[in-house]
């Protein structure tokens, strides 16, 4: 192990800096030497193609002007890498955690904008006026759409903006079809005007007195305002043809301010909305990063780190499937302070299905905490870290993400999976270890690859010694009676195309029909490369499935391994249930949600947790009151949360218990602060018991977070009126 150290955590006191095993880097003595280049006024502009995507593709409507400026000026790919880096960390909601929330959801937006405004024309969705904004923008809070014969078709998107960072409080875009086909283009009310929303055919024909519909002030109004006798009376269809509030927007993209006179404000506003995007993020650091790029290559070159992983579905004895999972990380940093030696690592899990859809997160801490005789110890040894989570069948994708929380270095890996239903006839991979303890202890708690008793030691590279055993493990599942009596395992090693050894066996043999461990002494292999394939045979000797690794042999040294194995509850705790549960709610399987989160509160009625997982899938089955008796328990023992307090307010409305439901609510809103959707569900309860005042109340303060709500308004005036 090579020691790097790095800043002391504390003057004048003993400390041995940062430990980094297997590389030889110090930074902290290697900054303050760099001299810093002078600015490169040079543009790049031909780039590598994917910088070319990146920059005129994927971040074309979030990239600031400096930023798109320094781009530019940089002058090699590993500088573009990691000005792409920190593009996006600066962006993040939370830098202090492994997933960038807004990089993933711009991404989940090129997606969205080429799936669907894409259809029917000939270029990507993202290049399109509604998938440049939806990128920009995000989702509409709401969305019109208007499709007559009298009109192009049209969508109106609303949107509420942020005043702190110099946006309008609410606006809206219109999007049309010029000519009732093609692409949605955004409209102008000053460029396009309402004849352009349109037919031609409509706008020739008859459309009798229109002077008569419109006042005269209205059309004197709309001639100062540039607007001619073809936009009026198109103006006039929109209005007495489709509704109002066409009409208006046709004029106006700020909500509630009708007339001509908004057209040159509206005008204003559509060439602030694209720049939105650019307000949420000070790109000073833009022309930091270009001043100090040498430094920041030092310091992000060892950011990542590789590694070696292996992830595995094995079947529990309860019947559970499990993933199981090691990581290698090629570098391990310890930090110290006295005599301690301590680092904390992260493990952070996502796992996403066929259509991409999250099935599971989950995050795990690891502290480490050395002796110095441990240290030296764990210098000389692979670090390794195995853990495993539940999983319910189908096909997946596993991605993990493992950083060190004390240097910020981080490594990952991404694997595909497939978890069967256990009951048809299937054989899984295999499992190559180099140890394996029979006795291991299955009581309380088990660990990743443990089955029953069996304690497995998987080998990450796949790398034994001549004087090794090769421990080869697998599992068949739905194997009927006849092929538990009949059927054989056949092992055949190759190495390269030649057969170099080859065996049969019964399944009788094994005394086990689903897990599968078969031994294979090593000594007479000589040092190579070779491939191991188990088949499992009918009686007849036909191959049912089969199964291939590779592995190799040396007569080298082998580091020894540190295993740290996250310790789990027993297959039969509840968490597993609730798990379990929550992955089928994911996956859109409610009836298999529902048996699972009811298994886990059923088991354990004194946890929040598995109660309000459990009220969480019934209140889309209207079981309201069985909601109610499962959470007011926790509300009398003087639980405080939000979600609790939230749940019992809605299943006591459903229930037509108002008065409650108005106390949870607000006990919900004494966590969160006033949020517009509860205070409207209060002033609709307040509506019902009679008290018009206390409804007004709620309605207002509604109407101060979200101004843009046409229903509350509306319900407002209707109440004042009776006052």
């Amino acid at each position: 192990m090579t020691k790097r150290k790095g800043k002391p955590l504390e003057k004048n006191k003993k400390t041995c800096g940062v430990y980094k095993m297997k590389i030889g880097l110090c930074i902290g003595l290697l900054w303050p030497f760099i001299i810093l280049p002078a600015l490169n006024p040079k543009l790049n502009t031909e780039l590598p193609e994917k910088y070319e995507k990146w920059i005129k593709e994927e971040v074309v409507y979030i990239i600031t002007p400096i930023e798109r400026e320094v781009f530019f000026k940089l002058e090699n790919d590993q500088e573009r890498d990691l000005f792409i880096e920190e593009f996006w960390q600066q962006r993040d909601p939370t830098p202090g955690t492994p997933r960038n929330e807004f990089k993933d959801e711009h991404y989940r937006r090129i997606e969205y904008a080429n799936k669907v405004f894409g259809r029917g024309i000939p270029f990507k969705g993202w290049r399109t006026d509604r998938g440049k904004y939806y990128i920009a923008l995000g989702r509409p809070s709401h969305v019109e759409r208007f499709i007559t014969s009298d009109i192009n078709p049209i969508e109106i998107w609303y949107y509420s903006g942020n005043p702190k960072l110099g946006q309008a409080p609410s606006y809206r875009l219109l999007f049309f079809q010029r000519h009732g086909t093609g692409e949605f283009e955004l409209y102008s009310p000053v460029a396009d005007g309402p004849k352009s929303l349109v037919p031609f055919t409509q706008r020739r024909s008859e459309f009798p007195g229109i002077e008569k519909l419109l006042k005269p002030e209205e059309l004197k109004k709309m001639e100062e305002y540039y607007i001619d006798e073809r936009d009026a009376r198109a103006y006039a269809i929109l209005r007495f043809n489709v509704g109002l509030d066409l009409a208006e927007a046709s004029l106006s993209n700020i909500p509630g301010r009708s007339g001509p006179e908004y057209i040159i404000p509206s005008t204003i506003l559509l060439g602030e909305v694209a720049s939105y995007p650019h307000k949420k993020v000070d790109d000073d650091y833009a022309y930091e990063f270009l001043e100090h790029k040498a430094v920041v290559e030092v310091s992000y070159s060892v950011y990542y780190i590789g590694n070696q992983a292996k992830a595995s579905v094995i079947q529990d004895p309860s019947g559970l499937f499990f993933v199981n999972y090691i990581i290698v990380p090629e570098v391990l940093s310890i930090d110290s302070y006295a005599d301690k030696y301590f680092t904390n690592l992260k493990a952070s899990l996502h796992l996403t299905d066929r259509e991409g859809k999250t099935i599971y997160q989950g995050e795990r801490s690891v502290p480490l905490e050395l002796k110095e005789n441990e240290l030296k110890v764990l210098e000389k040894s692979s670090f390794q870290l195995c853990d495993s989570f539940p999983v319910i069948p189908g096909d997946y994708t596993l991605n993990l993400l493992l950083e060190n929380m004390v240097t910020k270095e981080f490594t990952s890996f991404e694997k595909k999976l497939s978890v069967p239903d256990g009951e048809n006839l299937q054989m899984s991979p295999m499992v190559l270890a180099r140890k394996v303890n029979r006795d291991s202890p299955y009581s309380q708690s088990t660990r990743a690859y443990q089955v029953g008793d069996l304690q497995i030691y998987p080998l990450v590279n796949n790398t034994l010694l001549q004087k090794d055993t090769l421990f080869i493990f697998f599992q068949i599942y739905g194997l009927t009676q006849a092929m538990q009596a009949r059927g054989r395992l056949e092992f055949t090693f190759y190495s390269g195309e030649k057969v170099f050894q080859r065996e049969r066996k019964d399944i009788q043999q094994f005394g086990n029909n689903r897990d599968f461990l078969e031994e294979i002494p090593l000594q007479k292999f000589p040092a190579g490369t070779y491939t191991i394939e188990v088949s499992l045979l009918s009686h007849m000797g036909q191959k049912l499935y089969s199964a291939r690794e590779n592995f190799s042999v040396t007569t080298a040294a082998l580091p020894s391994s540190w295993i740290v194995a996250q310790t789990n509850p027993h297959a039969v705790d509840p968490y597993y249930a609730y798990v379990l549960g929550n992955q089928y709610l994911n996956k859109g399987d409610v009836q298999k949600a529902h048996d699972a989160l009811a298994q886990a509160y059923t088991k354990d009625p004194d946890s929040l947790e598995y109660a309000m997982g459990y009220t969480r899938i019934l209140a889309p089955l209207k079981e309201f009151q069985r909601v109610r008796e499962i959470l007011t328990p926790f509300e009398q023992a003087g639980q405080e949360d939000f979600s609790l307090f939230f749940q019992l307010g809605r299943a006591s409305k459903e229930v037509g218990k108002l008065e409650e439901a108005i106390t949870y609510y607000q006990k919900a809103l004494s966590h969160r602060g006033n949020i517009a959707e509860i205070l409207n569900t209060i002033g609709e309860c307040y509506l019902e018991l009679g008290n018009n005042n206390q409804a007004l109340r709620a309605w207002e303060k509604s109407l101060e977070i979200n101004p843009k709500q046409e229903k509350i308004e509306k319900m407002i005036k209707q109440l004042i009126k009776k006052k």
